[in-house]
This record gives C-alpha cells, sequence and structure tokens, in this order.
C-alpha cells in the first residue's frame, strides 16, 4: 500500500539524518511528553477522589442497636489550625470488628495513631499532652484518606455518649460539595487545560521550518501533493508517539513521589493515581490526532512546490469583533449574577452557580482570544529606531508559537487571580456565617455533650494562662408546649450578647423580632419539671429567642450546659491550649469556631490547588516559550548569520531576543490583570473585595522571570547560529 510507504518514509525522516533532527525529535518528544504527564495527572483526579472517598466510607462507623458488641463516638481535636480526626471506641466482646487499617482495638489507656501524627506526638509537646495514652499500633494506608491524614482510634472508658455500632463500612450519604464549589472546581480545571492543549500543539510543531523544506525537497524528486502530506503525517506521528510515550513513562516513574506531596490538606496514596480509562484512551488518541491535524493545517497556509517553497496566501488579519464579543458576553453575565442574588445566594444556589461558570469560561476564552491579535496589532503599530527593538518587532510579526503559548498563559493568569478572589472571598463569607457568638475575636465558644463532667471541665480551663471568664449556657430548644428558644447563662455572658446594663439573676429579655413568647407567669412541662415563664422585656438583637440570667430559676439551672464561652487573647495559640484542656478531662468538646471549618477548608485548598497548578503550568509554559524560541532561532540561522557578517554586534542580537520576549509578555501581564481582577469585582460585594499583594507581585515576578529564561535559553542557540558556517545554503 503507498500511503503505508509514504508514511514510513515520514518516521525515516524524523528518525534518520543529522543531530539536527535528533536534536528536533528530542525537543518535540520532550514538549509532548511534560504535556501527557500533566493530561494523565489531571485524568487521575476523578479516580483518586474516588478512592479516596472509598476509604472513608470503609470507615464510617455502622449503626445499630443497644445489643453491638461496640460503642463509639467521633472526636475533632484542633491543633495550630489543623483538625486532628478519631473515634473513641469501647468493646464489650471479644469479637467486636476493627475499623480497616488497625489490627485490633484500643483499650483505655491505649491509641492508634496515623503514622503524620505518631510523628508529630514524638516531635511535639503539645500534640503529646493532647495524647498521653499509649501507642499500641500505626494505621495502616486502607484506614487512611491520605497519606498525610492525622486520625486516630483511642480507648473510650466511659461509654454514656457513646453510640452503639454493628461494624464499619456504611453506605452512608456521600458529601455533598456547594454548587459553587462544584463550578469553581470546573471552572479552575477548564483554565488549567486550555493552555496545556496550547502547549502540546505548539510542541508538534517544533521545526516545521526545516520539516517544509525537506518536504519541498521531496516534491523535487517527483512527490505528489498527497504523498507530501502523508509523509508530513508520518513525521509528525513519530514525534507525538514518541512524547507520548515519554509521558506515560515519567508519570509512573514520578507517581511514588505523590505520598511525600500535600497541599493545604489535598494528597492522595500512589495506587490512587490511575488515570480514568476513558480518558486515558482519549489521552493516547487525541494527542498523535491533534499533532497531525495541526501539521495538516499548517501545510495548507504553505505551498510545497518542487521549485522551493513559500506561503500560499498572506497571512489573514485577526478579527477582533469575535474576541471581544466573548469577553463581553462573559462580563454581562456575571453583571446579571450579581444583580439576581447576593454572593452568598450564588455559593448555595446552583443556577446562579452555574450562570457565575459560565460567565468565568466566556472571560477566560475572550481573553485568551484577544491576546494574538493585540500582540499583531501592537508589533504592527510599532516602528521603533534602535536595530534590537526592530529585529524583535519583525520577528513578532511572522511568530504564530509565541503569542499563542502566552494566550495559554493569560488564560492561566486570569483565571487564577478571579478564582483567587473568588475563593478567598467565599472562604471568608463561610467563616463569618459560624456563629453569631464568635463575632468577637476574644470569645471561645465550647461545645458541650450531655455527659461531658462540666465542672472538671471548668476546673481544666481556669488552669489555662489568660482566661478571664468562664460562661455556661444552657439552652432549650423549642419543642412540645415551648415554642421559642430558652437561653440560660450569667449577667456577663448576656451583657456581650445583648448588651444590657441592668441585669441581674432571674432577668429576662427577648430579643426584637422574636414571636410565639408565652406571657409572663405561663407554666410550662420543660422535661419532667414545671417551669414558669419569668417577666421580660425586649432589647435589641439579631437572634430570635428568650434570654434568662441564671442563679434564681432552679427548672434552667438544672438544665445541663450545651456551651461553654471562654472570654480570653484572641490568637490561635490561647484556643490550642484551651483545647488541649479540655481534651484531658473529655476529647468531644469541640470549638464551635470550626463548625464550618471543612467548607472553608474547601475553598482554601481549591485556592491553593489554583495557586499550584498555576505555577506547575507557567513553569510547562516556560519550556513551551523556551523551546519555540530556539526552534525560531535555529530555522532563522542563516538570516541571523547574515546580519551577523554585516557587522550587527552579537549584544544587539541577544538584545533582540530579549525584546522579543518581553514584548509579547507584558502585554499579556496588562491583560491579565485588569480583566481577572474586573472579573471578581463584577461579583464579589465592594466591601469583601481584597486583592492579594502577594500573588499581584508574585506574577508580575513571574513575569519577568519568564522573559528572562526565555532569553537566557536562546543564547546558545544564538551564538551557534551566528557562526560562519551557517551561511552555507543550497
Amino acid at each position: 500500500m503507498r500511503w503505508v510507504a509514504d508514511l514510513v518514509l515520514g518516521v525515516r525522516l524524523a528518525v534518520g539524518g543529522s543531530r539536527t533532527s535528533w536534536a528536533r525529535l528530542a525537543l518535540t518528544a520532550a514538549g509532548v511528553g511534560l504535556g501527557v504527564v500533566v493530561l494523565l495527572l489531571a485524568a487521575s483526579v476523578g479516580p483518586a477522589r474516588e478512592a479516596k472517598s472509598e476509604r472513608v466510607r470503609a470507615a464510617a462507623p455502622v449503626a445499630a442497636g443497644d445489643g453491638a458488641g461496640l460503642r463509639a463516638r467521633d472526636v475533632v481535636v484542633s491543633w495550630q489550625g489543623r483538625r486532628i480526626v478519631g473515634v473513641e471506641v469501647a468493646a464489650s466482646r471479644a469479637d467486636a470488628p476493627t475499623p480497616p487499617g488497625v489490627g485490633r482495638l484500643p483499650q483505655p489507656g491505649e491509641v492508634v495513631v496515623s503514622p503524620e501524627l505518631l510523628d508529630l506526638i514524638r516531635t511535639d509537646d503539645s500534640v503529646r499532652a493532647r495524647f498521653p495514652e499509649r501507642v499500641i499500633g500505626v494505621i495502616a494506608d486502607a484506614g487512611l484518606p491520605r497519606p498525610k491524614s492525622l486520625l486516630f482510634y483511642a480507648g473510650l472508658r466511659n461509654t454514656e455518649g457513646a453510640a452503639p455500632v454493628a461494624g464499619f463500612g456504611g453506605d452512608g450519604p456521600r458529601a455533598t460539595l456547594l454548587p459553587a464549589y462544584r463550578l469553581l472546581v470546573l471552572g479552575a480545571i477548564g483554565a488549567l487545560l486550555v493552555p496545556l492543549a496550547i502547549f502540546v500543539l505548539v510542541a508538534t510543531r517544533l521545526g516545521a521550518t526545516g520539516r517544509d523544506r525537506r518536504l519541498a525537497a521531496i516534491r523535487l524528486v517527483g512527490a505528489s501533493r498527497a504523498q507530501v502530506r502523508r509523509i508530513a503525517c508520518g513525521e509528525t506521528l513519530t514525534g507525538a508517539v514518541l512524547g507520548l510515550l515519554v509521558g506515560v513513562a515519567l508519570f509512573f516513574a514520578a507517581r511514588p513521589l505523590a505520598r511525600f506531596i500535600e497541599v493545604e490538606g489535598v494528597g492522595f496514596f500512589p495506587t490512587d493515581l490511575l488515570p480514568d480509562p476513558l480518558l486515558g484512551a482519549l489521552i493516547a488518541v487525541g494527542v498523535p490526532v491533534v499533532a497531525v491535524a495541526s501539521a495538516l493545517v499548517a501545510l495548507r497556509t504553505v505551498d510545497i512546490g518542487p521549485l522551493g517553497l513559500h506561503r500560499a496566501a498572506p497571512t489573514p488579519a485577526r478579527r477582533a469583533w469575535w474576541r471581544f464579543t466573548l469577553l463581553g458576553a462573559g462580563a454581562v453575565v456575571l453583571v446579571v449574577v450579581s444583580v439576581v442574588g447576593s454572593f452568598e445566594e450564588v455559593l448555595a444556589d446552583s443556577a446562579t452557580a452555574a450562570g457565575l461558570g459560565a460567565g468565568i469560561v466566556l472571560v477566560l476564552a475572550g481573553t485568551g482570544a484577544v491576546l494574538p491579535w493585540l500582540v499583531g496589532r501592537v508589533v504592527r503599530g510599532l516602528h521603533p529606531e534602535a536595530v534590537a527593538p526592530m529585529l524583535a518587532v519583525r520577528g513578532l510579526r511572522f511568530d504564530a508559537a509565541t503569542p499563542r503559548v502566552l494566550a495559554g498563559v493569560v488564560v492561566v493568569l486570569t483565571g487564577s487571580l478571579t478564582l483567587q478572589v473568588l475563593l478567598g472571598v467565599a472562604a471568608r463569607v463561610t467563616a463569618a456565617t459560624e456563629l453569631e457568638s464568635r463575632a468577637e475575636p476574644d470569645r471561645w465558644v465550647l461545645d458541650v455533650a450531655e455527659h461531658t463532667p462540666v465542672r472538671s471541665l471548668e476546673e481544666a480551663i481556669a488552669l489555662v494562662g489568660g482566661v478571664r471568664r468562664v460562661s455556661e449556657v444552657r439552652t432549650l430548644a423549642p419543642r412540645g408546649e415551648l415554642a421559642v428558644r430558652v437561653v440560660g447563662t450569667d449577667c456577663a455572658e448576656l451583657a456581650d450578647r445583648l448588651g444590657v446594663t441592668d441585669c441581674a439573676p432571674g432577668a429576662a429579655y427577648r430579643t426584637a423580632g422574636t414571636t410565639g413568647i408565652p406571657a409572663p407567669g405561663t407554666r410550662l412541662t420543660v422535661g419532667d419539671r414545671t417551669w414558669v415563664v419569668p417577666p421580660h422585656r425586649e432589647v435589641p438583637g439579631t437572634a430570635p429567642g428568650l434570654f434568662v440570667a441564671s442563679g434564681a430559676d432552679p427548672v434552667l439551672d438544672a438544665v445541663p450546659p450545651d456551651e461553654l464561652v471562654v472570654v480570653g487573647p484572641p490568637d490561635r495559640a490561647f484556643g490550642d491550649s484551651l483545647l488541649a484542656a479540655t481534651g484531658r478531662v473529655d476529647r468531644a468538646v469541640v470549638l464551635l469556631a470550626t463548625a464550618r471549618a471543612g467548607q472553608v477548608e474547601l475553598f482554601t485548598s481549591l485556592r491553593s490547588g489554583v495557586i499550584g497548578g498555576s505555577v506547575l503550568l507557567t513553569l510547562l509554559a516556560v519550556v513551551g516559550l523556551a523551546a519555540a524560541a530556539v526552534d525560531q532561532v535555529w530555522e532563522r540561522r542563516r538570516h541571523t548569520a547574515v546580519l551577523a557578517a554585516n557587522g550587527v554586534p552579537h549584544r544587539t542580537l541577544a538584545a533582540a531576543a530579549l525584546w522579543q520576549a518581553a514584548i509579547p509578555t507584558a502585554l499579556g501581564i496588562a491583560l491579565a490583570l485588569p480583566v481577572g481582577l474586573g472579573a471578581a469585582w463584577l461579583v464579589v460585594p465592594a466591601v469583601l473585595f481584597r486583592v492579594g499583594w502577594v500573588e499581584l507581585a508574585t506574577t508580575v515576578a513571574g513575569a519577568v522571570a519568564v522573559v528572562v529564561v526565555v532569553s537566557l535559553c536562546t543564547l546558545p542557540a544564538l551564538r551557534h547560529a551566528i557562526r560562519p558556517t551557517s551561511l552555507r545554503t543550497e
């Protein structure tokens, strides 16, 4: 078959010939391989999260009746802003089930910990103080959500308040993420994959000019246009397939390092990172197909004839209307989203969250489309007098690879700036709505279980340095005859919550807008006792309910406290000391300030993931830009040698390479900053809008580093190009 012979000839041209052919093939394979590594990593995220969820579900206790042989309760220990999650267990018979990764159930005074927690216990005295039990084992990988999980199983002495458990591995409902979080995840993935696709496309076109010259020579000996296209497909396919194999090898070689890498609580075991079969097959087929398609499309712009190589048609001017239409449409969608609902509604409502995602996608697509047009428009209008900028501008007029790679970088930077602001605000909004009583930073609210020894707890808290006051809070939820929430606490706490100054034991207050409070003197049944509604007056307040000062109401005073309010220093160290003291009495006592810590951690980890992905793809873009710049210098080596032979200083040629990298990079930064921050400003309330100046400065510094690195990478090729031997031609 003739077409098979043509493809084989293309392969021979790619792998045979001089060292130049091998260098070009290695450069293409390295570029495609790096892109494939990131693509395989992205394709592994879904299966990795599913494997992690399966381990979490396998360790979840299964509720049972009172006759079960195991009782357990979940506890959370906070340490320096990190959450140490554990389960306290008590077995009543020898055949009680054990959780995954645990050899035997710990007895009272014993604990089984994860490897990361064991390291903290050995190296940090404050952590050791919270786990005074004897460590009898380490949890295996099968029982850990991620390699650096902080997890433990401890023996339980007092089983009051512990639930009966039949075993582990229940089919409970999966955790539901906020709609906005899901949409922002998709937006982040899209923003990171767009430049990756551009990078792979550019990598497959390295050495295109030399390839086209070889094809022109083949036309000279009688090959048809169809044969030339098939030969070009074979040559391009060789570099793409070799790059695919290199990428797969690099991915599996680097996969064991995943155990040691964790960013903001996001980490996976090496065995979790296995690409989805469908996505893996799509990558294996898509990368060579994209490479071949790009080669065929590029051949349409040149005329490869037996007498030489020339452009089939002048490069058409880039149209601007559709590029700015994408930007404008995205801005309109974001404005509509901000008008329809508040930012809190955007986080919780699926429809508005979908609108937010669509607006961000349109803005990012428009930004990436505008940059090549902007670079072309600027360089056409520039007519510098100096030699170095003039050479750089002329090179940019005929350079299509650099603006394309930079368009991907601009998409990353724009999306990174937008998502950083949105996720930062989302974390602050979620944290701000945790609890009204934690609005003041020096107030620490502890959630107390029903069977917690309150007196021992208060004695332990009193020993913590800096404690100014401890207030017990008793709450009667609406139930039966009681149609309103009743809160009993001391006068100092009521003065802080309601701002009252005339408080005395037995005084009662209702907040403005509270309805359903029985008239004073009404007798109600609370538990097994009769409670008389005290006289009360209305005071300002946002929390509805009836607030009663303790000390004169025996019914309310007999209710076990469900909260302890501790007034002390507002720094995190005090909170850690407070939890360390309460943990020695009852480890189940938690700070209500961490009630929404899971959602805050989600937004924070995604924000860190966006920053990390941006850094990774910026480095990838540096490789792409450097490869494209080196390839361009090599393909234009005869022109460069002619300039050097005619007296152009070497320093001027190096400065021209610097200008050629600096001009499009500066235009990209000038476009990414206002668009990225402006897109976030359209959605975020003005009072919450904050710019991370450190991230902004890092972005600009990264752009400067890109210019310097790309320029330095071109210097060796430039020195080789100005040699007299480069003047040779056929």
